[in-house]
C-alpha cells in the first residue's frame, strides 16, 4: 500500500492523531518522499497549532500527489488493513473482530461485505467461545477465509480509493 496514502487514511480513521502528523511527515521524508509542505510539517512540534498542522498535512498530501480520503474510503482502507493483518498472521480473529465491533466500518464490494458478515456479532462469538469451542473454531476458520479473500482484492481496491481521493482534491 502506498505509504503516503496509508498515512492519509490512517489519519482519517483516527489511527494517527493530529499531534503525530509532524512525526509521520518526518518518517515520509526519511524514506524518500519530499515536498515543501512535508518539510515544513516535519519541522513542527506536537504542540503547534492543530489547525496549521492539519492544513500543512492536506497541502503536503496534495504536493505528494495523493488526497486525504473521505471517511467511507478511509474506513474501507482500514477494513482491508485488518483483513491483511489476519491473512498474514499478524493479528488474531478476536483482535481483528474487536477492532471492527468497536467502530462503524464501510463496505461496498462483495469480499468486503463477506468479511464483515464473517466477523458476526460480538455477543454470539463471546457465547460460542465459552460454550461451544467447535463453533468458535468454525468462526475463526470462516473469518480467516474471508480475510484471505478480501486481502486478494486489496491492491486494486486501495488503488481505486487512492485515485478517488486524488481526483476529489485535485
Amino acid at each position: 500500500m502506498d505509504q503516503v496514502f496509508a498515512v492519509a487514511w490512517r489519519y482519517v480513521v483516527g489511527l494517527v492523531l493530529t499531534e503525530d502528523l509532524p512525526m509521520e511527515a518526518a518518517r515520509l521524508l526519511a524514506v524518500g518522499f519530499d515536498s515543501p509542505a512535508l518539510r515544513d510539517l516535519a519541522g513542527r512540534a506536537r504542540r503547534d497549532d492543530a489547525v496549521e498542522i492539519r492544513g500543512l498535512f492536506r497541502q503536503a498530501m496534495g504536493e505528494l500527489g495523493t488526497g486525504v480520503p473521505d471517511w467511507e474510503s478511509a474506513e474501507r482502507c482500514y477494513l482491508h488493513h485488518l483483513a491483511g493483518q489476519l491473512a498474514a498472521g499478524t493479528g488474531t480473529p478476536r483482535e481483528v473482530a474487536a477492532n471492527i465491533w468497536h467502530r462503524l466500518t464501510e463496505a461496498q464490494t462483495g469480499p468486503e461485505l463477506e468479511f464483515l458478515q464473517a466477523v458476526g456479532d460480538e455477543y454470539y462469538v463471546e457465547f460460542i467461545s465459552n460454550e461451544r469451542p467447535d463453533a468458535y473454531q468454525a468462526w475463526e476458520t470462516a473469518l480467516r477465509s474471508a480475510a484471505e479473500q478480501l486481502s486478494q482484492t486489496t491492491s486494486a481496491e486501495i488503488g481505486g480509493l487512492r485515485e478517488r481521493s486524488r481526483s476529489a482534491t485535485g
